[in-house]
């Protein structure tokens, strides 16, 4: 019995981090002469009896050496790799694995087993946000003009996504290592040697090229406001630690604060900023397992440009909102609530610390003043990471203020992408009322040059987009005396021949993108800022995908060629 529970404990490691959705679920499941699953029956009896034997066998060492081992053998891990990872999700695993055991055991089938369950909410929980309903006209108050220096000036919003910055990177070194993540070990001799500005590759970016990148910024653009949208660590995330978080934090605050002294500089949250990775505990678990050492680090970094009361949600959730300037709100959310392998929503996944409640209670505030709102947040809705219920909600709250949510801004996916939201999520013919923004990544994990974005905003229409322009600095160029050089990668309006930025103008650019063949390969490359990009055609589709998936339903989203 112990041997099975070890295997059924690798298992819902390993396969609950891959997210399925309904429609990948087998079509013909497969009932015994009593009506029943048997597999289903069978796994559901066996945590049962493995649940009751951990409460009388001190086993978790054991459990976490044959982890180790099968780490080491099937996903062809160095053991560092597996045994820090064992390590770092123990407390996390063997709680919330308890909890489910002694509740419902039927829940933990439905995370592996895609008979038993929908595995993005094996609860079956269904749950639904309250929205209210639509103010009546005469209650709207309109917003005052925003005050900058001239009638005529837009601003400009620089966006810096998923740095990963790896205070570890090593010149020279191997940039084609065994471990995930490469460019950390100085050798004599490399096979594929790391270059001094950084990698494309599996390596992340060194300190001294971020810093090179915002010296440049500083001096070609007048920046307004700054959006960072997470995932500020490096990928090595065996080796995570609370401390070494901190350290992290604070240095790139004081780097990129030091750049933008009296710009309003907005931080979100990132998967990677949870240790364990990923992991982010509401309170309706363990006090012990709260991030408030991370919440209060982030109060810290957007305390100078918070709004009176903003620190409570800050605080409780990892999620704020402020008012940015007349008219113009931001709220930050934290996508750790979404993340499918945060293994305490699968305690309960209903609107964790009432975060999506929230949400829809400041746009709901905003409403009723007439002001505009930026959603910023780290993981995309529809991406694979994105647990159904959460995205499923989301998309509710934007199409019932679709007329005060402005514009959102992602990262995550190190690539770069645009989503459109629609009237009727199940519809893609119906009118479209809404765009997400995928920023590309800093970080060159994995295969990418580094990149950042400048928005350019309309204050006097509803702090409207009116275009965007992505630069890059090819590293391949670059090395240790010749510094990278930061050019103009592509602008919205003169790349995909748009008049506006609307949702509307968005939809046929996807429409183009999907009738040419010519148009798709150039985005490709804008997506990786590279001219090979290192994209197979399931790639490339899952790129098409996301251009229509704001939330899971691939088979409607998906186009085909």
């Amino acid at each position: 019995m112990k041997a099975f529970y070890v295997i059924l404990s690798i298992l819902i490691l390993s396969e609950a981090t891959v997210l399925r959705t309904k429609e990948s679920l087998a079509k013909n499941v497969t009932l015994d002469k009593y009506g029943f699953q048997p597999l289903c029956a069978s796994c559901t009896g066996l945590i049962t009896v493995a649940s009751f034997i951990l409460k009388f066998d001190v086993s978790e060492p054991v459990v976490l050496e044959f982890a180790t081992i099968i780490c080491k053998l099937f996903a062809k891990q160095p053991w560092a790799v597996c045994d820090g990872i064992s390590s770092q999700f123990r407390d996390e695993f063997f709680y919330v694995f308890r909890r489910l055991a002694n509740e419902s055991p039927s829940q933990i089938c439905g995370i592996i087993l895609p008979d038993c369950a929908d595995p993005t909410d094996p609860s079956e929980a269904g749950w639904k946000v309250a929205l209210p309903p639509k103010p009546k006209r005469k209650r709207v108050m309109k917003p005052k003009r925003p005050k900058i220096s001239s009638p005529s000036q837009n601003l400009n919003i620089l966006q810096l996504t998923d740095l990963h910055v790896d205070f570890e990177y090593k010149y020279p070194s191997e940039a084609n290592c065994d471990d995930p993540v490469c460019c950390r070990i100085s050798v004599a001799d490399p096979k594929k040697a790391s270059g001094y500005w950084g990698s494309v590759g599996k390596c992340d970016i060194p300190y001294w090229t971020v810093e090179n990148m915002l010296s440049h910024i500083n001096k070609t653009h007048l920046i307004d406001m700054v959006i960072m949208t997470g995932d500020y660590i490096n990928h090595v995330d065996w080796e995570y630690s609370i401390e070494e978080h901190l350290s992290v934090l604070r240095k790139l605050h004081h780097l990129v604060q030091s750049t933008f002294p009296t710009t309003p500089i907005y931080w979100a949250l990132g998967n990677h900023e949870g240790v364990p990775v990923n992991s982010f505990a509401p309170h309706t678990v363990d006090e012990r397992f709260w991030p408030t050492w991370l919440y209060k680090e982030f109060q810290a970094m957007n305390t100078p440009w918070l709004s009176e009361g903003s620190d409570d949600s800050l605080l409780k959730r990892g999620s704020y909102s402020t008012q940015v300037m007349d008219g113009l709100k931001l709220v930050s959310l934290n996508t750790g609530f979404c993340e499918v392998t945060n293994f305490f929503l699968y305690l309960n996944q209903s609107d964790p610390d009432s975060s999506m409640s929230w949400f829809v209670k400041e746009l709901y505030e905003s409403e009723l003043k007439g002001e505009q709102v930026y959603v910023l947040a780290h993981i995309p809705p529809g991406d694979s990471e994105c647990l159904e219920g959460w995205a499923f909600n989301y998309y509710r709250v934007i199409q019932r203020f679709e007329s005060t949510i402005v514009a959102q801004f992602f990262g995550h996916d190190h690539l770069d992408y645009f989503t459109v939201f629609y009237e009727d999520m199940h519809d893609i013919t119906s009118k479209p009322i809404g765009v997400g923004y995928a920023a590309p990544s800093v970080t060159t994990f994995e295969y990418q040059n580094p990149a950042y974005r400048v928005y350019e905003i309309d204050p006097y229409n509803k702090f409207k987009i009116v275009d965007f322009t992505t630069y890059s600095a090819d590293l391949e160029k670059a090395n240790e005396n010749n510094k990278p050089v930061w050019e103009k990668l592509y602008s919205a309006k003169e790349a995909y021949g748009m008049t506006d930025l609307s949702p509307i103008s968005w939809n046929k650019v996807i429409q183009k993108l999907i009738k040419s063949d010519k148009k798709r390969q150039q985005f490709y490359k804008y997506a990786f800022r590279n001219s090979s990009p290192h994209c197979d055609t399931t790639c490339e589709l899952q790129l098409m995908c996301n251009l229509r998936m704001g939330h899971h339903n691939s088979t409607l989203y998906c186009p085909t060629f």
